[in-house]
């Protein structure tokens, strides 16, 4: 709907679009500027820098609604004095517009699987929306969206979900469950969004790990070595120990998939897409340490785990748990990071260090074969106890 508008509004705008494209430090926008995301996986920023936190990723086409800006990002709201930042290589202006536009949700459908729910939102156009969770509550918004109960007929939703009982600018729904959350998402369709959240599975404590679908992804390949020390590259241990974890994941009873079974150069996106391919529950991606400053090695140095969704976190702590019990590698710590392979929430993901490569000591066993089978048992371990003290029916 935006883009017809474009024509009349360059038209009468042209100072104002010309403001647009001044670099300086918050040029004001009267009042709105529209925006459209040109591909997928944009990040949405808590402030604008490139380290700072990522709210969300959105799809190609999704409208946002900036106010102000500097050289490089848009500020765009997402409530009333809620404000995200948008780099300006990501988006598009569509429009000036004097107020915010807010759309009415066309319609709303609920399905539940035998591994899921699935609620299906109709939109006229394709809006931001930010998960919010703290392991076991989960809550998804979209921005700039009206619901009227009174005039769209939802199908009843079993007690976990809980719909807006006022008509807002912005659709909030809320999941609750006594259990930990186990993959949620959302996927683009020609009409709009598809919300997913997992049930938990039901977990047999004698045998965890039947049935579960896990995706290993081997870091770095090809022309991507990874950290390199003392005649090793990381992508080759990488490799050889998702090999050996494959196995032991197999050996008891899990359906695993590799991200590369060969040295090759993978894209970032393209795993994490595997996975999401693959249906998988848990998705495991396998690295070697390294450190800008070799000097901080006398400090930092072991094993530890990366998650980035507070989800995650239980199984991020369980692996590293039981490599630093069957590595006697120091302990490097459950660790918050933004990662390609550790963002995804659909599936379960976290990102394994399983030791220093630049450490001499921890490379020579980190090369060796018969360890890299102790250190696939420990992560092996550490997913059964995740699933089971979790989700042990």
């Amino acid at each position: 709907m935006y883009k017809k508008l474009i024509l009349p509004i360059l038209l009468t705008n042209l100072l104002l679009l010309s403001s647009l494209s001044q670099p300086l430090k918050n040029v004001g926008i009267a009042k709105y500027a529209v925006l459209e995301v040109k591909e997928d996986n944009c990040p949405i920023r808590e402030k604008d820098n490139e380290s700072a936190k990522r709210l969300t990723h959105l799809y190609k086409n999704a409208i946002l609604f900036a106010d102000k800006q500097n050289d490089k990002y848009y500020r765009v709201e997402l409530k009333d004095n809620d404000y995200a930042f948008v780099n300006k290589k990501f988006v598009e202006v569509q429009a000036i517009i004097p107020e915010k536009r807010i759309q009415n949700i066309e319609n709303i459908s609920f399905k539940e699987t035998k591994n899921e729910y699935q609620l299906k939102f109709e939109l006229p156009e394709f809006s931001a929306f930010i998960f919010k969770e703290n392991g076991k509550k989960l809550s998804f918004t979209l921005f700039d969206n009206r619901f009227d109960p009174t005039e769209i007929q939802v199908p009843d939703l079993i007690d976990k979900f809980s719909l807006p009982r006022k008509i807002d600018n912005n659709f909030e729904l809320e999941y609750k469950n006594d259990k930990l959350l186990f993959g949620y998402g959302v996927e683009k369709y020609e009409k709009g969004y598809v919300l997913s959240v997992k049930k938990p599975p039901k977990i047999n404590p004698k045998k965890p790990l039947k049935n579960i679908k896990i995706v290993v992804d081997p870091g770095h390949g090809g022309v991507e070595k990874g950290a390199c020390a003392f005649d090793l590259e990381e992508k080759t241990i990488n490799l050889e120990i998702s090999k050996k974890l494959r196995s032991e994941l197999k050996k008891r009873g899990a359906k695993v998939f590799l991200t590369r079974t060969k040295d090759k150069q993978v894209g970032l996106y393209e795993r994490t897409a595997f996975a999401r391919e693959k249906d998988a529950d848990i998705l495991i991606s396998i690295h070697q340490n390294s450190l800008p400053d070799r000097r901080d090695i006398v400090k930092k140095y072991g094993t530890g785990t990366y998650y980035y969704h507070p989800s995650a976190k239980p199984l991020a702590e369980a692996i590293k748990n039981n490599l630093v019990l069957a590595t006697d590698f120091r302990d490097d710590g459950v660790n918050y990071a933004s990662f390609v392979l550790n963002r995804p929430t659909l599936p379960v993901s976290v990102l394994v260090e399983c030791g220093y490569i630049i450490r001499k000591e921890e490379a020579e066993r980190l090369a060796d074969k018969k360890f890299q089978k102790i250190i696939a048992k420990a992560i092996t371990k550490g997913i059964e106890d995740y699933l089971t003290e979790n989700f042990a029916e």
